[in-house]
């Protein structure tokens, strides 16, 4: 344990260890955002007309703020190989391995829709569809649920 303390402190400034508690409670967080997600965002684009509401406005902006700092500590985490034989801390292996699987995933998942409405005002007949659809993207965070159940049970083993 001291050893790997070491490397994670010798790696750089900012390296979170990819079994630390932080990273532990911080999955724990993201997974039960993504479960909620799962239940709401089908369930508010299919029956509810009226999107536009305070409370589903306070959700999605907290929920995009939260996947959008999950996108950026991705670069800062370190990456267990073969199933926790090695584990990568130098920032350059990080951002390189990172960039090569779950980035795309992260990144087309995170596009803050509600920030951008917000700002942007679109024609109201135009507004709900292509609001409905830019959300429909978030569909796509739903790939890593089952990568950060994995990664729950292995920082618990």
């Amino acid at each position: 344990v001291e050893i790997e303390q070491e490397r994670v402190k010798s790696a750089g400034a900012w390296i979170i260890h990819p079994y630390s508690d932080f990273r532990f409670y911080w999955d724990l967080i993201m997974l039960l955002l993504m479960v909620g997600n799962l239940i709401i965002l089908p369930v508010g684009i299919t029956f509810f007309k009226e999107e536009n509401s305070p409370p589903w406005i306070v959700f999605n902006v907290l929920s995009d703020t939260f996947f959008l700092l999950d996108l950026v500590l991705n670069f800062r985490t370190g990456i267990v190989v073969e199933e926790g034989a090695e584990i990568l801390l130098a920032p350059r292996a990080i951002r390189t391995r990172y960039l090569r699987t779950w980035f795309l995933v992260d990144l087309i998942s995170s596009i803050p829709v509600d920030y951008i409405f917000l700002v942007v005002e679109l024609e109201p007949r135009l507004d709900a569809e292509v609001y409905k659809t830019a959300r429909a993207l978030r569909i796509v965070r739903f790939t890593k649920i089952l990568s950060l159940l994995r990664l729950l049970r292995l920082s618990r083993l």
